[in-house]
């Protein structure tokens, strides 16, 4: 599982949520936490809806593209993703010849990666 100290801006909402994704990676429906509420403003950090990556697997897809645990992936291939059961059916239109743009949050801050199948 992802940090669950109080530095961590996001949690799994339920422990029993969490779904394997065929890209290597353990997801779970995120929910914020009081220390990204308190710190959203100062640190100027984003809130967005979406699924915290919990574990990856080494050498797998989301590893390979820099996914780790702690990331709260919110948008793929430009569609908005608030749960998990979205997100994997938007990951599962992954294709090996095109990449599909995956919008994150690392640390609050927004990053992107492009992810293809091998």
């Amino acid at each position: 599982m992802a940090a669950q100290n109080g530095d961590a801006l996001y949690l799994c909402m339920s422990d029993s949520d969490t779904r394997a994704l065929d890209i290597g990676a353990i997801v779970c429906d995120a929910t914020p936490t009081d220390a990204l509420t308190q710190r959203m403003e100062v640190d100027n950090l984003q809130l967005r809806a979406g699924i915290l990556v919990t574990d990856v697997t080494v050498g797998d897809v989301a590893q390979t593209a820099g996914l780790a645990p702690g990331d709260v992936i919110y948008r793929v291939g430009g569609v908005d993703v608030g749960d998990n059961v979205l997100a994997a059916a938007r990951l599962s239109l992954l294709m090996v010849d095109t990449d599909t743009v995956v919008n994150f949050l690392r640390r609050g801050r927004p990053y992107r990666v492009k992810l293809r199948l091998p």
